[in-house]
């Protein structure tokens, strides 16, 4: 097993140009996220499919700061966010009560629950992208069964723009494996005059379709293998639909906190609320994306004022 087969967005486009996808598969970068926060099986789940999700979606953005994905719910899921930066460095993390959370995921597995509203109860799926000149947002409500479903829920209603998507996930094995992760996305282009006039009409919608088809058809045995490469399963999904590759990129874990944000953070609440902070003559502020801890004095945080 090699780097070059995980971690990467894999863009591509097929047909001529009337569909264009992306293929991500996530392996150190999931368990990182996970890992280091030991949260149980069924969070993992859900951040993996999310980190799955960021990364496809940012992947189809310009964006040159940050891209985010956040869920926010009212179960025992109270809140969820991945975010990812222009050059690839992910983070993620989740609110959740722990003894709800199991419940919900044995009411899932025993009666066939849907998990979204089991997990979140009533909720919302929000896309956030920040750029140096400004910063915009898609949301859409949690009232689909799963996750992609709530995507390709937001792409039919507020992009208007038809979608294929596949997510499969799988947590450690006995065989030492890590968190893997992959996912498939197909997006149908706008009707571009210059290529259309290469088909029929009816030929347009048939492609389509038979890519949707194809795409669901990829088992999840071929997303999770990490000995074979992203390349090499579009291949075997699309090698008719004349596919075309561009150039791939890498993701990794890579949080964004500092002493000096933490210190504008507490800068921003009142002199008496960071009174009421100071334990033993310290306040102390762990990051909730990677756990890292600052331990700051009264005196750090009038520095330069």
């Amino acid at each position: 097993m090699t780097d070059v087969t995980t971690d990467i967005i894999c863009p591509f486009l097929i047909d001529s140009g009337l569909s264009r996808g992306q293929a991500v598969r996530l392996q150190k970068t999931l368990d990182t996220i996970i890992s280091q926060h030991n949260y149980p099986e069924p969070i993992g789940i859900l951040i993996a499919q999310s980190a799955l999700l960021t990364a496809l979606l940012a992947s189809v953005i310009k964006f040159d700061s940050v891209f985010t994905l956040q869920i926010q719910g009212s179960g025992p899921v109270s809140m969820l966010a991945v975010d990812m930066t222009a050059d690839g460095k992910m983070r993620g993390y989740s609110r959740f009560d722990e003894k709800a959370v199991a419940e919900a995921y044995e009411k899932i597995r025993k009666e066939n629950a849907a998990p979204i509203p089991t997990f979140f109860k009533e909720g919302t799926l929000s896309f956030h992208v920040e750029t140096k000149d400004q910063s915009y947002q898609g949301i859409t409500a949690l009232e689909q069964p799963t996750l992609a479903d709530c995507v390709l829920a937001y792409f039919k209603q507020s992009e208007q723009i038809d979608t294929a998507l596949k997510i499969e996930v799988a947590p450690p094995d006995e065989s030492g494996k890590g968190w893997i992760g992959a996912a498939l996305m197909l997006q149908r282009l706008p009707f571009d005059k210059k290529i259309a006039e290469s088909f029929q009409e009816n030929e347009i919608a048939d492609l389509w379709e038979t890519a949707s088809v194809l795409l669901h058809s990829a088992t999840k045995k071929e997303m999770l293998d990490d000995e074979l490469s992203l390349e090499k399963l579009l291949y075997r999904l699309y090698h008719s639909n004349n596919l075309h590759f561009f150039i791939q990129r890498a993701i990794q874990f890579g949080c964004r906190c500092s002493k000096d944000k933490v210190i504008r953070v507490l800068k921003s609440f009142s002199e008496q609320e960071r009174q009421e902070m100071v334990v033993d003559g310290k306040i102390k502020v762990d990051c909730q994306f990677c756990g890292k801890s600052y331990t700051l004095s009264l005196e750090d945080l009038t520095t330069g004022e």
